[in-house]
């Protein structure tokens, strides 16, 4: 499993992470989150491409 980092700038509400990343990708990709080390799953997309994932346990947004 790959390992995540958090996404830049960080986001502060799940809000504002599903409003940067609309479209759902039916194939999420599975990465370890970079602070809990939990399984994180990057399943939103940008417009501009780059794939991203939000982290429940702390709160904030993944991205490879």
């Amino acid at each position: 499993m790959n390992q995540g980092t958090w996404l830049q700038p960080r986001h502060g509400s799940r809000e504002a992470f599903e409003k940067d990343y609309p479209k759902i990708e039916a194939n999420g990709l599975d990465v370890t989150c970079p602070g809990c080390r939990d399984c994180a799953r990057l399943t939103r997309r940008s417009p501009l491409g780059k794939i991203g994932g939000w982290c429940k346990r702390c709160n904030r947004g993944v991205g490879t």
